[in-house]
């Protein structure tokens, strides 16, 4: 009787996924969620025919597991820091959608019976987020002196642009005479650095381009890449004081370039060090710490907190217009921008709470318990004289006029 070929977990996302859906799952997704995945030892080097659903639910338990605690099934010595990394609620529930994906094909293909996969997904605590309000991302923009980060921040807070669309700008997304003057900026790519394996396994068409490997034997390539969603893909307009900074920075390129012309390597990128060569994700994160670092004053968020702060701006600018926002955003749907943002800032509630407090109490409601209140005729305050005065007394109810005496003789 012919058995069954045998085949890893771990091997699943790069040898099935690919193969069928090439386009839907991408390098850094395959890399982030399979070393999620790789933290539990019975899920990284199980057997596909061996795992069972007990299994996966243990990787779902409420006490998460610290991240890297293995990896290939290899247990690692972390450091006390290390071990306080915990897999996320978001991240769990991203692996378990890449398994019951791998999975479904798995039984397609013949060769498990029934998906192990849990039938519920595990769910996904959601936290308030920390954001700045715009009294405080102002602050801190005017305290960057990092040409490069200040540009990238100021872009993040004025157009809540995620680090890796930032990175991908080209000086031909920039547009300074479109929109009567004012200015557009197209963004249609991004920046990331993705594992060089998990590259070989996805569809080719989502990369631009790959960069070369500043490193000898890198396990990992810069790429220039599609955005994550076809709404990423969007016009934004700049402010006038955005539109003056990005002008300067294309002139600071061009002298870098004039200043040092054999050294110089144009990447092709809005987003260059001296060099020409193109400023990477981690090369920008390591840049904003050591800013946020030199400034305890601001409450701590991570550069993708910026967007946040920024979506939440805009949502109290706009009185809450979702579907404006989010083609600013580049947000999937309203929908989903609705989820995420809709309870992450008080302001809105507490000036509804001080609107309610002074036409609740203020009522007149008469004399008979439940009856409607009078409708006075009131003038303006511009209109007053002496007449009026004594229009306006007639017209007062007795609680009204106690107190008018009252404050006539203090």
């Amino acid at each position: 009787m012919h058995s069954r070929a045998t085949h890893d977990v771990e091997e699943m996302p790069y040898k099935w996924i690919p193969s069928s859906q090439p386009h839907k799952w991408f390098s850094p997704d395959y890399t982030h969620l399979w070393r999620c995945a790789d933290s539990s030892c019975v899920l990284s080097k199980a057997e596909v025919q061996d795992l069972r659903t007990y299994d996966i639910e243990q990787f779902y338990a409420p006490e998460p597991d610290p991240c890297g605690q293995y990896v290939h099934g290899v247990k690692q010595e972390l450091t006390e820091n290390q071990k306080k990394r915990l897999l996320s609620s978001t991240s769990i529930h991203e692996v378990h959608t890449l398994l019951k994906t791998a999975f479904s094909y798995a039984v397609d293909w013949d060769l498990i019976h029934k998906s192990p996969t849990p039938r519920e997904a595990p769910k996904i605590n959601t936290e308030e987020r920390t954001i700045w309000d715009e009294r405080t991302m102002l602050a801190a923009l005017q305290t960057i002196e990092n040409p490069a980060l200040h540009l990238a921040v100021h872009m993040s807070m004025i157009l809540s642009l995620r680090e890796g669309e930032i990175l991908g700008l080209q000086p031909g997304d920039l547009d300074f005479d479109a929109a009567d003057g004012r200015g557009t900026i197209s963004v249609n790519k991004a920046l990331q650095r993705a594992d060089k394996v998990a590259l070989s396994k996805i569809d080719p068409t989502q990369i631009y381009h790959t960069f070369p490997d500043r490193r000898v034997g890198s396990k990992s390539s810069l790429i220039l890449k599609r955005t994550k969603t076809k709404k990423s893909n969007r016009i934004l307009y700049m402010t006038k004081p955005l539109k003056e900074e990005l002008l300067a920075w294309l002139e600071k390129m061009k002298q870098d370039e004039q200043s040092a012309p054999e050294k110089y390597s144009n990447c092709g990128q809005l987003f260059r060090l001296p060099d020409g060569l193109p400023i990477a994700p981690d090369v920008l994160t390591k840049w904003y710490r050591m800013w946020r670092a030199e400034h305890p004053e601001f409450e701590k968020i991570v550069f993708h907190g910026l967007r946040h702060s920024s979506a939440t701006y805009q949502l109290l600018q706009s009185g809450g217009d979702f579907k404006s926002v989010q083609g600013n955003t580049g947000h999937a749907t309203a929908t989903v921008l609705m989820d995420t943002y809709a309870h992450t800032q008080d302001k809105p509630r507490l000036e509804l709470t001080e609107k309610i407090e002074a036409d609740f109490y203020s009522q007149n409601v008469g004399s008979k318990p439940g009856s409607a209140p009078e409708k006075q005729n009131l003038p303006d305050a511009s209109q007053i004289t002496p007449e009026v005065m004594l229009t306006v007394v007639r017209q007062m109810n007795p609680e009204q006029r106690r107190e008018f005496t009252r404050l006539l003789f203090a």
